[in-house]
């Protein structure tokens, strides 16, 4: 008796599945180490400055710490000086730049169960022909097709759910960044 878990009967297509959902979830992870490292060091800068501006430090101090925080905040404040507008501009076009990689991380955890359900089909749809060409529906004959459905299903999900889990945490950070940004520029005003 063999101590095997099955992986043995899978079939190429399967894992083609597999390997389609390990490269989904490497991109994910990239995309979500980065962000958690951009967003919460740009989280950490912003409330550095705001804490300085709020205890109303000399102008000729925040503005010397201004140049050398790297924050939105800091950014907005000595954009401010040359014109509000200009501040608005920057924060557009930073907006845009922090958005980068949550529509992979959404695009993820919509497709990835629709992938692993494609294998889902294919390892029934060879638990039924293993049927055909056996005349037999004992377990060994069923077996092999059916573990490679729930394989690929259960790949599929835990790649989806990991996405979208890391998604909501990350765009929740962004909002909070932006909100807090935006209010700062609206005091500055």
């Amino acid at each position: 008796m063999s101590s095997s878990i099955g992986f043995e009967h899978i079939g190429s297509i399967a894992i083609i599945v597999l390997v389609v959902l390990l490269i989904m979830s490497i991109i994910s992870w990239t995309i979500m180490i980065y962000k958690w490292i951009q967003l919460s060091s740009l989280k950490t800068r912003n409330n550095v400055f705001l804490e300085r501006f709020i205890d109303g430090e000399s102008e000729s101090t925040l503005n010397s710490f201004a140049r050398i925080n790297e924050s939105l905040n800091a950014k907005i404040y000595m954009l401010s000086k040359q014109s509000l507008s200009v501040s608005k501009a920057y924060l557009t076009k930073e907006v845009n730049h922090l958005e980068r990689g949550f529509s992979i991380l959404a695009s993820v955890g919509a497709t990835a169960p629709f992938v692993g359900l494609f294998g889902t089909i294919w390892g029934i749809i060879n638990a039924f022909r293993n049927i055909g060409l056996s005349d037999s529906t004992s377990i060994s004959v069923v077996a092999p097709g059916i573990s490679e459905a729930l394989i690929t299903t259960a790949a599929g999900i835990f790649v989806a759910v990991v996405a979208v889990i890391g998604y909501n945490l990350l765009y929740s950070l962004y909002t909070s960044i932006i909100r807090e940004t935006e209010n700062f520029l609206e005091a500055i005003e």
